[in-house]
């Protein structure tokens, strides 16, 4: 029985002498305490985890490869001397679905393994209309945040002489590259990190607690971006985005916020070219602003119509939160992965 059925609210006894606990399921005392049977499963959790983000680092590592081996599969003609002549359309869709792939492939054979019931892994319930609206304004004021925080840490680190960079993308020039472009950058990610992160992982991580699986969900989102400019936003924002997929008990709130944030920056991206720097800092600080208060009117908004907007439930896990974290974190596939990550991490960051 996974642990899905074991949630669903039944308490008679499975087998003679055993017992139930809401989130770690029938379990048998004089056997294996409570608190082993967790620490267990939170193991096997940060194996699973670990082994789906070493199979999501191997196939975006050998991306190249793969991309050569489609481009000359489909396209045999764009094959020039052994070099691969691609139109940047082509060449952004193909990058984007390799991209998909090194999600898609890994995190859905976790949730297969899991037997996650598909409304489990991916809630995509309609959200209420407040809830929506108001997310997303929270979670533009978060981004801002957000944005100064990695300022902060990159002025940070260069103090000590290290700076730090992430990858480098060409802007297409052509009005079909510039869609596929936006395919690629903006709309593909929103849909594909919010169901692997705020779906697969963190709620497959919420028998443990909402808050180990918000804060772990947010921490793999930052590091599994795999550079040291992305990784302060993006656990930042997992834990903003996160939180309101659990408040709405829906993935779209998450998936529009996504959408909004990245559709901004690839619009600063494209007017960039036609603004001065002085117009450019002008729009981005007016930008940043209406976020901001628009923010703060939504957490207004929000909290005198929901008192407990900002609570969690209460975690029915037996173990201290350092100790899950600690158990969570010391699995060795998981260690691995995030040594891994480090490793290609360096790759961004150089001494000044």
């Amino acid at each position: 029985m996974n642990f899905y059925e074991e949630q669903s609210g039944f308490s008679e006894e499975k087998n003679p002498g055993t017992v139930y606990h809401t989130g770690n399921g029938f379990y048998n005392p004089y056997i294996e305490p409570l608190w082993k049977k967790e620490k267990r499963l939170l193991k096997n959790a940060g194996n699973g985890i670990g082994l789906v983000s070493l199979g999501y680092i191997a196939i975006s590592s050998f991306a190249g490869a793969i991309y050569q081996i489609l481009a000359q599969l489909i396209f045999p003609a764009a094959n020039i001397h052994g070099s691969i002549y691609l139109t940047e359309t082509v060449d952004w869709l193909f990058s984007t679905l390799i991209y998909l792939l090194s999600l898609a492939i890994p995190f859905g054979i976790y949730m297969l393994f899991l037997k996650m019931p598909l409304q489990v892994a991916f809630p995509l319930r309609k959200a209420k209309t407040d809830l929506t609206i108001g997310g997303l304004c929270l979670g533009l004021g978060v981004s801002v945040l957000a944005a100064y925080a990695t300022q902060y840490v990159q002025v940070g680190l260069q103090y000590f002489g290290i700076g730090i960079t992430m990858p480098d993308y060409s802007i297409p020039v052509s009005i079909p590259g510039a869609v596929s472009y936006v395919i690629s950058v903006v709309i593909a990610p929103a849909f594909i990190e919010e169901m692997v992160f705020h779906g697969i992982i963190m709620q497959s991580m919420r028998r443990f607690g909402d808050i180990f699986a918000l804060v772990s969900s947010a921490l793999i989102f930052g590091i599994f971006h795999l550079n040291l400019m992305q990784m302060p936003y993006c656990f930042i924002m997992g834990l903003c985005i996160g939180y309101l997929v659990m408040r709405s008990g829906s993935l779209w709130v998450g998936i529009l916020i996504h959408l909004f944030n990245n559709g901004v920056v690839v619009a600063f991206e494209f007017l960039s070219p036609y603004m001065s720097n002085k117009v450019w800092y002008i729009a981005n600080s007016a930008y940043n602003l209406v976020c901001v208060i628009l923010s703060v009117i939504a957490i207004i908004v929000l909290l005198m119509k929901y008192k407990d907007m900002f609570r969690f439930e209460p975690s029915k896990s037996v173990l201290a939160p350092g100790k899950k974290a600690l158990y969570f974190i010391t699995s060795p596939a998981l260690l691995f992965a995030l040594a891994a990550a480090f490793a290609i991490t360096l790759e961004y960051v150089y001494l000044i």
